[in-house]
């Protein structure tokens, strides 16, 4: 059985095409593959509604 942390097969939204990138073998990519934007380090969570 292998152990990853929840976060590590989250995808990540392009801030600029809102298109789901997904993190393969754990890799994540910089540049966005649909339109070239550069994607954050870190994805931040949604701010909660109020």
């Amino acid at each position: 059985m292998c152990f990853r942390p929840p976060s590590a097969a989250k995808p990540v939204e392009c801030p600029n095409c809102k298109k789901k990138i997904p993190v393969v073998g754990g890799v994540k990519q910089k540049v966005c593959p649909f339109c070239k934007t550069e994607l954050p380090a870190e994805t931040p969570d949604k701010p909660a509604d109020k």
